[in-house]
């Protein structure tokens, strides 16, 4: 007998821990929908929506108490998420959960106390309801901001007059409505007209990046002592650099925090556009999370540099970042005329404004819908930026790299990271010097133009016109339109592009050209 005690009891732990773990995992799975919808406004996918669906009950209920007042967003997205799991029930793969929908329905409109979900759980059920829940939805026909909705479902079904009229003797506030909905059904009285009141447009909700700022600053507030006193202790340009060498030493979990904080640090930073580019960079390479990812893609669209379009390239096609690369490019090459052709930039313009009209009803949306239409007009199929040559290319030691592209009047943009001195010829001939400690000099001369470096990696544009020359490094201008170099025996006027690295070797990437 006391092992028969024992086992039952067993057996009644294990439900209550099988029931407690399986609505812990729905709330996971909640979640995870409502993240989906609110930072890149898509529906949740089959496998999330089919889980929450066959815990309807629970789901939906919970689902209609998780949004946040002060969190538009969020608030809207827990409703668009119950829409989705009433519409997948809908379909011929979700139609046997019908029956739990129903029960999360009618939990949510009892135990919620805002009328406007009260309101939206009444329209959903009106979608599936049966004659069962008539008894419960007559109940509502007392509550002034709902008795016209129940009132209009009621009346609509058939077979549920016994039932209403059960429900009126225990209720007598709704005898009289009861009344006349049995009355209509029974044809002695004729449905009064429907009065059509146009339910006011939602106040639009704020720009989907609102959300993903308000992750990305919770993630930051992950404990990190040592991170946080680098930040108290340094210049944000300074703690950048330190945070970056840290996290590159931690764990995963650990990591996210940290690069978390270096994209708040970089937003006080006072960067250059193109400094601020390497540093999201740097931060890009030590996360795998997406979240952190989105926003460092559309913080380099803010840069306006060429150099952050054509890394953002190798993320086109991903879905779970189209709205981040939407953003980001579309501003790039708003602010860069220059860059506005190619099918590649055709492409990222199209995917940037279905992404735009998917946040229609979204604050601010149309003066970005506007930008991508007047980029997307002024497309050129021809010219633009040849990004033909972006993947890294290491040269090792005396090693060279040559471009065999005819360049007469011309820019380049490229990375370059080495520890002695990089030469660059233009036009086929030997033309500038970089070093990372000493600056920048045109071949041939001895004078050193500095500038300032914040990391190992530099960037670089370079602008040819005639026998002039313009150079900015890490988006500081070095050389300001000074004549070029030129030997007895060079009278190039066009001519191909060559690095060449010293003992030292070197790196460089993201290279791209504009003839002119």
């Amino acid at each position: 007998m006391r092992r028969i005690t024992i086992l039952l009891i067993a057996i009644c732990c294990n439900i209550a821990l099988y029931a407690q773990t399986s609505r812990r995992t729905i709330e996971r799975f909640a979640t995870e929908a409502v993240k989906q919808r609110t930072l890149t406004g898509r529906t949740p996918t089959i496998d999330i929506l089919d889980s929450l669906a066959n815990n309807a009950e629970v789901s939906v209920e919970m689902l209609s108490r998780m949004g946040e007042p002060d969190d538009a967003r969020q608030y809207r997205a827990c409703l668009q998420t119950i829409d989705a799991i009433v519409d997948y029930t809908m379909s011929s793969s979700g139609r046997k959960y019908t029956d739990v929908l129903r029960s999360g329905l009618k939990k949510a409109l009892d135990r919620s106390y805002d009328s406007d979900v009260q309101q939206h759980m009444m329209q959903l059920l009106a979608k599936c309801a049966k004659p069962a829940d008539a008894g419960h939805i007559a109940m509502y026909l007392e509550v002034p901001e709902l008795s016209t909705t129940a009132y209009d479902i009621l009346l609509s079904m058939n077979g549920i007059d016994d039932r209403i009229a059960e429900a009126a003797a225990a209720q007598p506030g709704i005898k009289a409505k009861v009344k006349e909905i049995l009355d209509i059904h029974a044809g002695r009285k004729k449905a009064a007209k429907p009065t059509v009141t146009t339910k006011p447009k939602p106040a639009a909700i704020p720009f989907w990046p609102t959300s993903l700022n308000r992750e990305i600053a919770e993630m930051s507030k992950q404990p990190q002592d040592e991170a946080d006193k680098i930040i108290i202790d340094n210049a944000p340009e300074k703690a950048l650099q330190q945070l970056a060498v840290m996290a590159k030493q931690k764990s995963a979990a650990e990591r996210e925090a940290i690069v978390a904080r270096i994209l708040m640090t970089a937003e006080r930073a006072t960067l250059t556009p193109e400094q601020r580019y390497l540093i999201l960079r740097e931060a890009d390479a030590l996360t795998t999370n997406e979240n952190l990812r989105r926003k460092i893609i559309v913080e380099m669209g803010y840069t306006h540099s060429i150099q952050a379009l054509t890394y953002m390239r190798k993320y086109y096609g991903n879905a779970n970042l189209d709205d981040a690369m939407a953003l980001a490019s579309a501003e790039i090459i708003s602010s860069h005329p220059d860059a506005n052709a190619g099918k590649y930039v055709y492409a990222l313009l199209y995917a940037a404004k279905q992404s735009f009209i998917r946040h229609y009803d979204e604050e601010g949306v149309d003066t970005h819908i506007d930008q991508v239409l007047a980029a997307i007009d002024n497309w050129h199929a021809e010219g633009g930026y040849n990004q033909n040559h972006t993947e890294e290319t290491r040269m090792e030691k005396r090693g060279f790299w040559i471009i065999h592209d005819e360049l007469a009047n011309f820019e380049i943009a490229f990375d370059w990271l080495t520890e002695g001195d990089l030469t660059i010829s233009l036009r086929s001939v030997p033309a500038l010097i970089f070093n990372r400690q000493h600056g920048v000099r045109l071949y041939g001369s001895d004078v050193w133009h500095k500038f300032a470096s914040n990391g190992e990696w530099c960037t670089t544009n370079v602008s040819v016109h005639g026998d002039n020359i313009s150079v900015w490094v890490d988006g500081q201008k070095t050389i300001d339109n000074e004549r070029l170099a030129s030997t007895n025996t060079n009278n190039n006027k066009a001519g191909f592009v060559k690095f060449l690295a010293d003992d030292n070797g070197a790196v460089i990437r993201q290279y791209s050209f504009l003839k002119k």
